[in-house]
């Protein structure tokens, strides 16, 4: 690289170097003051909260159980243990 040698531009290098810190740091406190606005705004009062009873909950326990068991026995694994198998 060309070394500078024109009188004064280190003043324009340093300017730059300044303009480049200004730049992230004005960015760095506009992440923060938003990141903070979000946080004040949401509270848990304004939170929609949905309250299901227990036996609401246990029939659909027992829904996705049976649904989980009946997917675990329609499966096939013959062919994938073959084509391990087959890999080794």
């Amino acid at each position: 690289m060309k070394r500078l040698t024109e009188t004064g531009s280190h003043v324009v290098a340093l300017a730059l170097g300044v303009l480049v810190i200004g730049v992230i740091i004005f960015a760095g406190y506009t992440v923060m003051q938003r990141q903070d606005g979000s946080v004040s705004t949401a509270d848990s009062s304004t939170a929609k909260t949905d309250t299901a009873s227990s036996s609401e909950l246990k029939a659909d326990e027992a829904e996705l159980d049976a649904s989980s068991k009946q997917l675990d026995s329609g499966l096939d694994d013959s062919s994938l243990d073959a084509d391990l198998n087959d890999m080794l």
